[in-house]
């Protein structure tokens, strides 16, 4: 059974991954510990936890609140990304399971006519193959280390992607197909310069629209 503690801090979090606490806004503690029935004490614990993982700051003589977005958030953001996917790609190139590539891919193409009316639809698919890219490795921390960088990317994407062009929709869905085929390929290579390409395009499409 999952603790008082574990429980607000899940909730608290995909209500800040998913900006239904946006940021900047407050985190009052007297309406969550209503809403959930649960003391303060686990909202202050789970509260403590989410400032570590800097979803929340907390700001001397005014309480706690939703840490704001800034640009420099976002290009560490895909630094780190790049530093670590670029090099996790190159290993899962000659580990990943063929079958279950091929079964991702054709989850994917599947979607490819979707990708043009639902941009969230599209992100939802090409995280699956970045995830799978981790998940090919078979190393269970660094899963771990991308599944937490994952709610930031979610965070970051929603406030930044939600008014996505049509354009970029389309090259991203182009970019995650040639990490596929290079992934077939089995060419580490191929598949490192396709990561990279995808990120650093990404990026240059973030300073594009701020």
């Amino acid at each position: 059974m999952k603790s008082k503690k574990l429980i607000v801090y899940e909730i608290l979090k995909q209500r800040i991954v998913n900006h239904d606490i946006k940021p900047g806004e407050p985190i009052n503690d007297g309406i969550i510990s209503r809403e959930l029935e649960v003391s303060k004490t686990p909202i202050r614990e789970a509260v403590q936890q989410l400032e570590k993982e800097g979803f929340i700051e907390n700001i001397p003589g005014k309480g706690a609140f939703v840490s704001r977005i800034s640009i420099q958030d976002v290009r560490e953001t895909f630094e780190i990304r790049e530093m670590l996917e670029c090099a996790a790609v190159k290993r899962a190139a000659l580990r990943c399971d063929p079958q279950k590539l091929e079964a991702i891919r054709r989850a994917f193409d599947s979607r490819e006519d979707s990708f043009l009316d639902d941009d969230s639809r599209h992100f939802r698919s090409g995280d699956q193959i970045h995830a799978f890219i981790f998940e090919s490795i078979g190393n269970q921390r660094l899963m771990e280390i991308y599944r937490r960088l994952l709610d930031h990317i979610v965070r970051l994407r929603i406030h930044f992607f939600s008014d996505a062009h049509q354009g970029r929709s389309e090259e991203s869905y182009r970019e995650h197909v040639e990490i596929l085929n290079a992934l077939a390929a089995q060419d580490p290579a191929r598949c490192e310069h396709a990561v990279r390409a995808h990120l650093r395009n990404s990026w240059e499409y973030v300073k594009s629209i701020i």
